[in-house]
């Protein structure tokens, strides 16, 4: 192929928040390194203009944060090199799993659009640098957000790149969008498989990699690409002194290839001029191969998915009530974004896994999880409690102390109208609500919680002891976006629900326990006439399974580090894995309560003290619930814990949920990512033309698709088998993710069947299951109060968010299809909008929308996002 002419050498820190150094050293020590690049691009301006030095700013958080606090003249100084390109801001804000959220996924673009907007920069790529994969979103949210090209640089230690790899190619989103992606390799290429900087490796390695990628049929280019961290500190490293001396006098001395220091933007520029028209498209999900690594803290990663669910709440409170702190809210979706970065511990924590240094990191990352949690449930209290005073004109829960609340127990007032409640309904379809009645805390600590987060499950009973009579419920119907203030309600037995020895049925299903795996061997759906379970799996469905490896070289069986080796080491696809259920199983007696039908089942085995799960069968819904609690001990050898879900299904077709878009995996992702598990927003199903089963793993998001697929390191999906596995903890890194975990561990499921599979019914399903909706106990309020404060029609094809503008114009309206069609959305206001738009995900106008009364209508490309701006007078 062409003979490679140029190389183009992109300088860069690595940025990992954490690994290194402490979390905080390494927020101090990027924006010392700004400051050195500042120095070297204004000591290199005279040098010939391929050699000057250019510094790209990995990721758009430290830039902000340096232009923040730096000082006047040190901020000119960057801005000056910016304007004669030779400074740069990549557009992400950190590096991302696949944990973010879509509401965090736009909330992550905010600091770019900050830099644009206060700075004059141009911030038009994005980078994701270490990681092995991206959202499918990003290919329709990026390019609506301004931004021309998005570079990977891959580490393929326990990953791989999509292949052809380093190659560019147009990226088509789930909407039809297309952004000009570069498959690139790993950021320390420059320096340690090209040589780059010294003159005796340069000479050894640089040029058999020169001759392999000539003679590539499928490298078209006449370039190199290299990003250049430091030798010493590939991670967290200041820019390399000597560079741009090598630089310029590699090239006076006439040496071949030419070298060039360019800006990631400069590189996305010469892409998109000399090879825009010649580049293939791939239309898929970047399925990441690091997606295991959240399962090793489970309990964190449990945490924080939930917070994310509560925070777009946070942000409908924030249109309705005025006096709720903008500046908290941006604080509340950052630390649970930093806890989605993809920075987990530090460089020795399987290695030394007790160590200070180890546990200091590990403690600063489960923070961000529990500052998010804290933050958020202040910002419900406060936004909830208002918006309840506003609403009703009483005083809301919390701000009157009243007899029967105190610290220990709760005593239900004799007063009718003090278990009187405003519910709300965040969602943008009309829901049912059937919710356990808040614990009445009468104004006793903690005070910014509210009592509907206060409720008991299999872990713990209710914050306080209440004497409530068994079935007193919320129980109401509720509109898109609407609100109600009512009654609790006293909900009787179901006549349906039936139990037997370690048997359970209602309205739709009937199951049955097995008394040797503590799973079920039966799960028979009584509309659709059929079972559900395959009978001839190894597992039964909802079981406890514990894996360990049977060698002493342990981890090593997996994966083997080699530094030297073009992956970083090898993979393994005989790992001596052992895998045993429970060795001891009691099933209690089967109950019937007034919410459903219940089976609890103890048992023992091995990693655990001791385990319970409890299965229950709604009586007002379609559904089968399971809680599993394990006692986990502390293990610091290689294991995991699984939990099974076999189905009898032929010819199975599989689809997930990932950060939002609705996929069939294999079909839908680019070649060579990854096939072995998947990191999961919130659901996945599997089906066929008859019958169509729906998983929601509301604490644990990887699955695995079609059996057991641990490292496998599979080029291809097998889904012969209908098997969903909940790949619920795990420990099998050897660096930077949690060495062990020992604590009681809470893995929730929720699952449900319908005749054939609807993308749209299956996300409301889930969505409804983990977002709640708004309690607040207003005592006294007239229950004559209702209302909306959006109403979408269609119902139910959209999940639809709506915050605060950042600059006070209006509000802004997230709009995601869930659908494989386009969607034209009328949104109606209580009042009549002046003025409607559409807009990027980063709040910059676009064309104007039609507004007709108090309505706007909205289009929303299949499975992908649409914005809108709307403002009153």
């Amino acid at each position: 192929m062409p003979e490679i002419k140029t190389i183009y050498l992109i300088a860069h820190t690595h940025t990992d928040i954490g690994y290194t150094d402490y979390q905080d050293t390494v927020f101090r020590q990027l924006l010392g390194f700004i400051d050195k690049a500042v120095e070297l691009g204004e000591a290199t301006a005279d040098y010939p203009p391929e050699a000057r030095f250019k510094w790209t700013c990995e990721v758009s958080s430290f830039a902000e944060r340096y232009l923040q606090e730096r000082p006047g003249r040190q901020v000119d100084r960057f801005l000056e090199l910016h304007r004669r390109g030779q400074m740069a801001v990549a557009g992400m804000a950190y590096h991302w799993t696949p944990l973010l959220s879509t509401a965090g996924m736009i909330r992550s673009l905010y600091p770019a659009m900050r830099l644009r907007r206060d700075y004059g920069l141009k911030v038009e790529t994005a980078m994701q640098c270490d990681v092995d994969g991206a959202s499918w979103l990003w290919a329709d949210i990026l390019p609506a957000a301004g931004f021309k090209a998005f570079t990977m640089s891959i580490n393929m230690y326990r990953g791989r790149r999509p292949v052809p790899d380093l190659n560019a190619f147009w990226w088509e989103g789930p909407g039809g969008s297309r952004l000009l992606s570069y498959n690139g390799p790993h950021y320390l290429y420059g320096i340690f498989r090209y040589g780059i900087g010294n003159w005796q490796t340069v000479e050894e390695l640089l040029p058999p990699q020169i001759d392999k990628l000539e003679k590539r049929t499928d490298y078209p280019y006449d370039f190199l690409y290299a990003q250049v961290t430091h030798a010493a500190r590939v991670d967290n490293g200041p820019p390399t002194d000597n560079l741009a001396e090598f630089v310029r006098d590699w090239n006076a001395a006439g040496r071949t290839p030419r070298m060039e220091f360019v800006t990631v933007d400069d590189f996305a520029t010469m892409l998109h001029t000399r090879y825009a028209d010649k580049l293939f498209t791939w239309k898929g999900d970047w399925a990441d191969w690091w997606a295991d690594g959240p399962a090793s803290s489970s309990y964190e990663t449990a945490l924080n998915r939930q917070t994310e669910e509560l925070l777009p709440l946070v942000d409908l409170l924030s249109t309705q009530v005025g006096s709720l702190d903008e500046k908290l809210v941006e604080e509340a979706y950052n630390a649970v974004s930093l806890y989605d970065e993809h920075t987990w511990g530090g460089f020795a924590s399987t290695r030394q896994p007790y160590s200070p240094f180890t546990k200091a990191i590990f403690n600063f990352k489960s923070g961000y999880a529990y500052r998010g949690y804290g933050l958020t449930h202040e910002l419900l209290s406060e936004g909830g409690r208002r918006l309840a005073q506003q609403l009703t004109g009483v005083t809301p829960e919390g701000e009157k102390w009243r007899r029967w609340g105190q610290y220990v127990s709760s005593d239900p007032s004799s007063d009718p109208g003090a278990h009187r409640f405003l519910v709300v309904n965040p969602l943008a379809w009309t829901r049912h609500v059937r919710y356990p009645l808040p614990p009445d805390i009468g104004g006793a600590a903690p005070y910014a919680v509210l009592e509907m987060f206060l409720v008991d499950n299999l872990r713990e009973g209710s914050v306080l002891a209440t004497q409530e009579k068994a079935g007193m419920l919320i129980d109401t119907t509720l509109p898109p976006f609407g609100y109600e203030v009512l009654d609790y309600q006293q909900i009787a037995k179901d006549p349906e629900l039936k139990v037997g020895e370690g048997l359970l049925e209602n309205r739709w299903y009937r199951v049955r326990v097995d008394t040797v795996t503590g799973g079920l061997t039966s799960w028979y759906d009584k509309e659709l006439g059929r079972e559900l379970i395959d009978a001839q799996s190894p597992w039964k469905l909802g079981q406890y399974l514990y894996e360990w490896i049977d060698s002493p070289a342990d981890r090593q069986t997996m994966f083997s580090f080699n530094y030297y080796d073009e992956d970083f080491g090898e993979r393994f696809t005989n790992t001596p894995f052992r895998r045993q259920g429970p060795d001891h199983v009691d099933v209690m007696p089967a109950l019937v309560t007034p919410t459903g039908a219940v089976i609890e089942v103890r048992f023992n085995g091995m990693g655990i003290r001791s385990g319970k799960v409890r299965f229950t069968l709604p009586g007002h819904e379609k559904a089968l619930n399971i809680e599993m609690l394990l006692d986990k001990e502390l293990r610091t050898l290689a294991e995991a814990v699984y939990v099974p879900f076999p189905f009898a299904i032929d010819k199975p077709q599989f689809h997930l949920d990932l950060n939002g878009v609705a996929l069939e995996p294999e079909v839908e992702q680019l070649p060579g990512s990854c096939r072995d598990w998947y990191g999961i927003h919130r659901w996945a199903e599997v089906g066929n033309g008859d019958v169509s089963v729906v998983l929601v793993p509301i604490d644990a998001p990887l699955i695995q698709v079609g059996g057991i697929t641990t490292s496998r390191w599979a080029w291809k999906l097998d889904t012969g088998q209908a098997t969903l596995v909940s790949w619920a903890l795990q420990n099998h890194w050897d660096t930077n993710f949690k060495g062990s975990q020992g604590e009681d561990l809470l893995f929730r499921y929720k699952l449900t069947s319908q005749s054939r599979y609807d993308a749209a019914a299956t996300s409301r399903f889930a969505t409804e299951t983990t977002v709640p909706p708004l309690i607040v106990r207003v005592a006294g309020a007239d229950t004559s109060i209702r209302g909306q404060f959006l109403s979408v029609a269609p119902e139910g094809v959209a999940e639809v968010h709506i915050k605060r503008a950042i600059d006070g114009r209006g509000v802004i309206v997230h709009a995601s299809n869930l659908t494989s069609e386009a969607q034209t959305l009328t949104l109606a206001f209580p009042a009549a909008p002046a003025a409607a738009c559409e807009c990027s995900a980063i709040e910059e106008d676009g064309a104007a929308l039609p507004v007709q009364g108090n309505a706007v209508t909205l289009s929303v490309p299949s499975r992908s996002v649409a914005c809108a701006r709307v403002v009153f007078a």
